[in-house]
């Protein structure tokens, strides 16, 4: 039973009022008037507390603000300027109520008030649990909470100050006012970018929250109200106000500058004159979004606080975007599958127009709104000048001549005036001289700026392309001619009177058409197989290093900007690989491996980006499990991604074409060679990925083309998941990498020997490629030993090269070892009960598959079990109910459960293997980190 907890009522008012000036203020559900109390006096508060609990109220709150001591909940129900002439509380038409901002004393903390999916809460799209509410907090940009505290039905993340904010004068209330409200404004931000709706009216100063200690009888539940974790951080307002303003950057970036002004295009226009509107600006000032997007498939999936949230093309609910946060003009679309809007991107009205309609290309889209009449229309200062001279001497005074533009430096290169010619001279010069950036790329022909006739040019800290997918583009009849005509002194031969003389002339896109056409017929043209972003082994085991294309090995190197990896021995000795080892037991020093096999695979995966030329791909599906959210498969994931490069998206997609088309963006415009999908849900059954898997090409149709991609597969896929349940063909085909705490609630842990781990890795990126360099060399060095195969399928190859260099770099485990191979597993929701069901009847004592089913109740009057059927997971009740069941086959699929949900904590319980009995049968065992409050009792 779930009773008063005085206790921890007095020691949350101590906490959030025990420094405060002015009174606490509390309340309960039908009496928001309620009392105030000296904050000198929280014994007083917490009998109050007391005394309305014992009367069975629904909830009690206090005000998170303290309050004046003249603080009157009253109000005047009879008009803003109390025509009755009473004072408030005496007004005939007088309300009740927590009273306003205007009453706040000083703000002791910032809150927050994430509702959760569960009874009391109606509203559709909640988050569904608490880790589903932490990753809110996670995903806003903002601090780390002091204190979590469940409500009982939802979540209270709260920030406590240094010292109470002492809200003294009208600046200092309004400031505290402004903080709190776009606090809420960006956790509700960051909901909605998760498809979780967010009530941000939580963010007046009047707020009040349950009292921890206190009962929640919503819905005539009783659930108790308490602090669920704490950390010993407090913060400055100054502090909260700089990540608010990092926050709100994040979402609302600012305004870009501005754009210059469309070139003139007759005589006798110039620049606009002084207050004169841009394109861009009328545009935005004219047009509402609905008109923006409802035309081109968007549609509105609610308001609220002045936010629109919107819906993409293609699906019939769901957040995919909003527009007008923090106040903002702005459209900020959260998702990825809104082309050709990009995810997590901030777009002006302009920057949204440009990219849906003109390839996002401001400029682009400026004159077409220009031409459609938006603007200020282009006038001559000058012009109304001369107007105003004429009216003085009564005579129009005459233009003057026109300003002829500065001569172009042009000099004769190129002659163009054949096509076929042109078309021959392409042929030989594609892929060389100015023309080196083109490379051949599957059937198309691709362009990068980073490499030409003098070589590669490095990357700088400034340059905006960094991400490696800018840098490589496919190129186009269009494009190709344009290049060459802004490169070479392009000319045709035109006749002036008896004369041939040169005329400056555009190449003809028919002539680049004909070489795009045939590229293969290219002989100049050489083959890129891939970029990269840090060194790759040869297959002969020496290294490329040296930026630009490798002619050995098919690649080009496009190193980042400022990735430094010290030079490796050529002769790497036992001190050498020790050194190396130990920088990689460093870094994963925090995870907590299952076994040492788990390990050596992701310390194998960590290696395989190095070997995609000695090794070549496909790769096995890499697999980051753990059995909790929080136990930090994600950050496990992205170690590797900061290492080598590569590309994240936060979801896998849940349907074939979706999935398709991930796929070939990934491949066709991004280069990094790790690609993960993360969070991954549900029973994954791809037939999709477990052909990418086995096949080093991949063809895909070009979405609204009949025409096909095509792309080479060369990356290492990974996955990350809680008990992933993977079927069809894939479990065959993944690696997996299991950690496991070992204990509830795994996010809580502290004392980390790294306590940045992200800012590490970076920061060590160029050490941390040289350790797996030096260990790699030194195995290629002692001729490339490798243990005996134990498959002889497409990926045998791959894992004993991997195995072996694990193996001579003495790190403990064996790469992809048959104990870390799975068979299909199952999601389930069931799990707790059937371990809480187990738990009763067993307690700690181990048992058999077998043992346990005799317990189930099948319906026996005379000896009926204490395990209820309905406990029983999956379909297993329905397969112990049919007539003749075989208790051997129900054993043996209740045994696959228990194998799949081996060290799965639920409501503080956790099933784990404990052996075999004299029969080789499989024991089980039931550990408990729960209390009674749990529900949980031997």
């Amino acid at each position: 039973m779930v009773t008063l907890d005085p206790t921890a009522v007095a020691r949350w008012l101590a906490i959030l009022h025990g420094d405060s000036p002015g009174h606490v203020h509390i309340c309960s559900a039908g009496d928001w008037t309620g009392r105030t109390f000296p904050a000198a006096e929280l014994d007083r508060a917490a009998a109050y507390v007391a005394a309305l609990d014992a009367s069975g109220r629904e909830g009690i709150y206090a005000r998170v603000t303290s309050v004046h001591g003249d603080f009157s909940p009253w109000k005047h129900g009879c008009g803003t300027t109390s025509p009755c002439g009473q004072p408030a509380e005496q007004c005939p038409s007088r309300i009740r109520g927590r009273g306003g901002a205007a009453d706040s004393a000083a703000l002791p903390a910032l809150w927050a008030d994430l509702d959760l999916a569960g009874p009391g809460h109606a509203e559709q799209d909640l988050p569904p649990d608490e880790d589903a509410g932490r990753a809110v907090i996670a995903a806003s940009g903002l601090p780390e909470p002091t204190i979590w505290i469940h409500s009982g039905g939802g979540l209270y993340p709260i920030w406590l100050l240094d010292a109470p904010w002492l809200l003294e004068d009208g600046a200092a209330l309004e400031a505290a006012r402004s903080l709190a409200k776009d606090w809420q404004a960006v956790i509700e931000h960051a909901a909605a970018g998760k498809g979780w709706r967010y009530g941000r009216g939580v963010g007046d100063l009047a707020r009040v929250l349950r009292i921890p200690g206190t009962v929640n009888r919503k819905e005539g539940l009783a659930r108790p109200c308490r602090i669920v974790s704490a950390a010993p951080q407090r913060y400055t307002v100054a502090q909260l106000q700089e990540a608010l303003a990092a926050a709100r950057a994040r979402i609302a970036p600012a305004a870009p500058v501005a754009l210059a002004a469309v070139p003139a295009v007759s005589l006798g226009t110039v620049a606009r004159p002084a207050g004169a509107i841009s394109p861009g600006d009328d545009y935005a000032a004219r047009v509402s979004w609905h008109e923006i997007l409802e035309p081109v498939g968007w549609t509105e999936h609610y308001q609220q606080d002045g936010v629109t949230y919107w819906t993409r093309p293609g699906k019939s609910t769901g957040t995919s975007a909003s527009t007008n946060a923090l106040g903002t003009d702005r459209l900020h679309v959260f998702t990825t599958s809104a082309a050709p809007l990009e995810g997590n991107e901030s777009y002006s009205k302009l920057g949204a127009f440009a990219a849906l309609h003109h390839g996002g290309s401001h400029s682009a889209a400026a004159r077409a709104l220009a031409e459609a009449g938006y603007g200020t229309p282009l006038v001559s200062p000058a012009r109304e000048q001369r107007e105003a001279l004429g009216d003085i001497l009564g005579a129009p005074v005459p233009d003057p001549a026109p300003v002829p533009p500065p001569a172009r430096v042009w000099t004769t290169e190129l002659d163009v005036s054949n096509s076929a010619v042109a078309a021959e001279w392409l042929r030989n010069e594609a892929g060389r001289g100015k023309l080196a950036g083109l490379f051949r790329r599957g059937g198309v022909v691709v362009h990068t700026p980073r490499e030409g006739d003098e070589g590669y040019v490095p990357l700088s800290d400034g340059d905006e392309d960094q991400d490696g997918p800018a840098q490589v583009r496919e190129v186009d009849d269009s494009r190709l001619a344009s290049r060459i005509t802004y490169t070479y002194g392009v000319y045709k031969l035109v006749k002036v009177k008896e004369d041939w003389e040169p005329k400056p002339a555009l190449f003809p896109k028919t002539a680049a058409r004909t070489a795009l056409d045939v590229p293969d017929m290219l002989p100049n043209l050489r083959v890129l197989k891939g970029v990269i972003h840090a060194p790759v082994f040869r297959p002969d085991g020496s290294l490329v290093e040296v930026p630009g294309y490798d002619p050995a090995t098919g690649l080009l190197h496009l190193p980042d900007p400022g990735l430094h990896v010290p030079p490796v021995p050529d002769l790497p000795d036992e001190g050498h690989v020790r050194g190396a080892v130990q920088m990689l037991d460093e870094m994963l020093s925090g995870f907590p491996f299952l076994t040492d096999h788990y390990r050596a695979n992701y310390v194998g995966a960590l290696i395989t980006p190095l070997l995609r030329a000695m090794a070549p791909p496909p790769y096995k599906l890499h697999a980051i499990e753990a059995h909790q959210p929080g136990s930090g498969k994600t950050l496990l994931a992205n170690l590797s991604r900061w290492i080598h490069g590569g590309v994240f998206r936060a979801e896998l997609p849940d349907d074939d074409a979706e999935m398709r088309k991930q796929i070939t963006a990934i491949l066709t415009v991004t280069t990094g060679i790790i690609a993960i999908f993360d969070n991954v849900g549900g029973h994954l059954k791809s037939s999709i990925m477990a052909g990418l898997l086995t096949s080093d090409r991949w063809d895909d149709r070009v979405l609204g083309s009949t025409s096909w991609a095509t792309a080479k597969n060369d990356r290492l896929w990974t996955i990350t998941g809680n008990n992933l349940s993977i079927g069809g063909d894939l479990p065959r085909r993944t690696l997996r990498t299991v950690i496991d705490p070992g204990m509830p609630n795994p996010e809580r842990r502290t004392g980390f020997a790294i306590g940045d781990l992200e800012g590490w890795v970076k920061a060590h990126r160029g050490k941390l490629l040289h350790a797996l360099i030096t260990i790699v060399r030194a195995w290629v060095i002692a001729g490339m030993p490798m243990r005996d195969a134990r498959t002889t399928d497409s990926y045998s190859r791959w894992v004993r090269m991997v195995d072996g260099i694990i193996a001579h770099a003495g790190i403990p485990g064996r790469f992809d070892d048959p104990s870390t191979q799975t068979e299909i597993g199952t999601d389930d929701d069931e799990w707790g009960d059937f371990l809480r069901a187990a738990y009763g009847a067993f307690g700690s004592a181990t048992w058999t598959a077998k043992e346990l089913l005799g317990k189930v109740n099948t319906g026996s009057l005379i000896e009926p079990g204490p395990i209820p059927a309905e406990a029983l997971p999956g379909d297993l009740e329905a397969k112990l109910s049919r007539p003749g069941a075989s208790m051997a086959g129900v054993s043996k699929s209740l045994g696959k459960w228990l194998r799949n949900r081996d060290g799965r904590w639920a409501g503080g319980l956790v099933s784990r293997h404990a052996g075999f009995d004299r029969t080789k049968t499989a024991l089980w065992q039931i550990h408990s980190n729960a209390t009674e409050s749990d529900g949980v009792k031997p």
